[in-house]
């Protein structure tokens, strides 16, 4: 009888304890997303000059990013909560005026962006209607 109760009181605690590894890391970001990606693809057309004055990056950590929309910088968080999910909540720029005819619509994306996937060193999102950007490694 006591070892049943050892046991059980053994099993509970490493329960707890592999619980808590997993609550701590579930919000984080594969390592693999973790770099600067360049923006090369927006709703399936290929960025020029004419969109972008400079081309739009993003470094992502564990946790949030960074980056510039080619004219304002941007950050926030990021939350991937399963393998191939990925948000950007609490996204925000700067307001500074540009000549990017393409900013509103490459923002308007990130805030929408829902998944992800990796191949051959290109990162692709997407939003509940597919695949909306890619980026190049930075």
């Amino acid at each position: 009888m006591l070892f049943i109760a050892v046991s059980l009181i053994y099993s509970c605690k490493s329960s707890k304890a592999t619980n808590s590894v997993a609550t701590t890391n579930e919000n984080s970001v594969e390592k693999k997303l973790q770099q600067t990606w360049i923006l090369e693809n927006l709703n399936g057309k290929v960025i020029t000059d004419k969109d972008f004055s400079n081309a739009p990056k993003i470094q992502m950590n564990s946790s949030s990013f960074s980056g510039s929309t080619g004219c304002n910088g941007i950050k926030g968080s990021l939350v991937s909560n399963a393998a191939g999910k990925l948000q950007f909540p609490n996204l925000s720029a700067e307001t500074k005026k540009c000549d990017a005819k393409k900013e509103t619509e490459f923002l308007q994306l990130l805030r929408t962006t829902s998944g992800y996937s990796i191949e051959n060193n290109k990162l692709y999102l997407s939003n509940q209607f597919g695949l909306t950007m890619s980026f190049k490694k930075g």
